[in-house]
């Protein structure tokens, strides 16, 4: 090759990448709000994992103190959520609530950080770990924020929560009685009548609890437990079969 043909290699290289420089100056940025509205577009419509994407993404382009992190780490969190990632979603949703507590979604973010795992403990009589951590969550959210719309919502949780666990006491208890383990049934029974008084299964461990005093000879105690069933349940079948009407007695 020439020296000119060289020289002319030199120049149409320099000019190339002169001519990408201006392109790339003169190319417009996407702004923020403009990335943000096209990942809340992907989580819209469906695509949660290319949402989930575009919100780290986002999250790492935006700098410190910029109002957009919280929905951009909430939207990610929600966008775990929506694909079954539970964990996942819980620790980006802590994440805002921790980084950004002052944000006005804080409470929402702590909200769903126990809705995440209310969610993992599937069942009532399966291992509750994940429901004792809800309903910290939970109570953390409306020790923190009282006043907030998310409070209100996580106060109806807690019932829930608790009324899991009620129900998980109760098949404990009826595991024993069905058994003839009548003594571990009523510790279970009574336990859970005493912790969790609201509970729509406290009428049936009463109706059981009289059941296993009846089978291992307790009068007065069934006749007691009767006596508070017909002045508050008297109008439940279950109750009248077990109790009668008070004045024969079963």
């Amino acid at each position: 090759m020439t020296s000119q043909n060289v020289k002319r290699l030199v120049v149409l290289a320099g000019s190339l990448a002169l001519a990408a420089c201006h392109g790339a100056a003169g190319r417009p940025q996407t702004s923020p709000e403009t990335q943000f509205a096209g990942a809340m577009h992907d989580f819209r419509t469906g695509r949660f994992s290319r949402a989930a994407v575009d919100f780290q993404r986002l999250q790492f382009d935006l700098p410190a103190r910029d109002t957009l992190l919280a929905p951009a780490g909430f939207y990610l969190a929600e966008s775990h959520a929506a694909q079954g990632d539970q964990i996942t979603a819980a620790r980006e949703f802590r994440r805002v609530a921790d980084d950004y507590p002052s944000d006005p979604l804080a409470p929402f973010a702590l909200l769903r950080v126990g809705d995440q795992y209310q969610r993992l403990w599937r069942k009532p009589e399966l291992d509750p770990t994940h429901g004792e951590t809800a309903l910290a969550t939970y109570q953390e959210l409306i020790g923190r924020y009282p006043e907030s719309p998310a409070a209100a919502i996580a106060a109806i949780r807690v019932r829930q929560v608790q009324d899991w666990y009620a129900r998980k006491d109760f098949l404990n208890g009826l595991f024993y009685f069905r058994r003839g383990g009548f003594d571990s049934a009523i510790l279970y029974f009574r336990a859970l009548i005493a912790a969790y008084p609201g509970s729509a299964v406290v009428p049936e461990a009463y109706v059981k609890l009289v059941e296993a005093y009846r089978s291992i000879g307790y009068r007065e105690e069934r006749e007691e437990t009767c006596a508070h069933l017909r002045q508050y349940f008297g109008g439940r079948a279950d109750v009248r079969a077990v109790c009668g009407d008070g004045n024969t007695g079963r």
